[in-house]
């Protein structure tokens, strides 16, 4: 079975603006729900945030699922509930797993601006 590959323009993507941040959301996510954007694959969420300088997403719970971030431009840091805290940089990449039972992490532009 083939599955058809379908260019979304990026004005047909979900658009979300908080005030700290700027996002794309590709797939149905939070207050976005559409039939036809599930995910692809076991691939269920891709979300293009972007966040102001020293703004954070503070720590925040997610169970079975892995979390991969990559980091375009500016500074991230990183910390969560199993003690790891770390700086990306633009051009790394990091994988969390989140547990069956849950974990906490936090995300936060570490740029000056």
């Amino acid at each position: 079975m083939t599955t058809a590959v379908v260019i979304r323009e990026a004005d047909t993507i979900w658009h979300e603006a908080g005030g700290w941040f700027d996002a794309r959301w590709h797939f149905s996510f939070d207050r976005y729900r559409d039939p036809e954007q599930m995910g692809v694959g076991p691939l269920r969420v891709f979300n293009d945030d972007r966040i102001v300088a020293g703004a954070e997403w503070p720590l925040h719970p997610h169970q079975d699922i892995e979390s991969l971030t990559y980091v375009v431009e500016g500074r991230f840091l990183h910390a969560d509930s199993l003690g790891n805290n770390g700086r990306l940089v633009p051009g790394a990449a990091q994988v969390m797993t989140f547990s069956h039972d849950g974990d906490l992490h936090s995300e936060k532009n570490g740029s000056p601006g």
